[in-house]
């Protein structure tokens, strides 16, 4: 397990900022990462405009997926 996964997954015991439709959002040290609630691939444009629903705007922001004790999760980072 590399560093980003070890702070996500100490991160996930954390209050979300923030829940939609297909992810939780929380906030960590490195970043703004979205659990993925089930197995559908989501695109891009959904998933940011997601994030806007709950004033997250993360369009400029790099992406990395992870998958943690079996879920899906995309960390957005600068």
């Amino acid at each position: 397990m590399d560093a980003s996964e070890l702070i996500i997954k100490n991160s996930i015991k954390n209050q979300p900022i923030g829940e939609t439709k297909n992810f939780i959002w929380f906030i960590c040290d490195i970043g703004i990462f979205a659990i993925v609630k089930s197995n559908i691939n989501f695109s891009e444009n959904k998933i940011l405009n997601e994030a806007l629903s709950i004033s997250l705007d993360l369009s400029k922001e790099e992406k990395e997926v992870y998958f943690i004790e079996g879920k899906k999760i995309i960390l957005f980072y600068s």
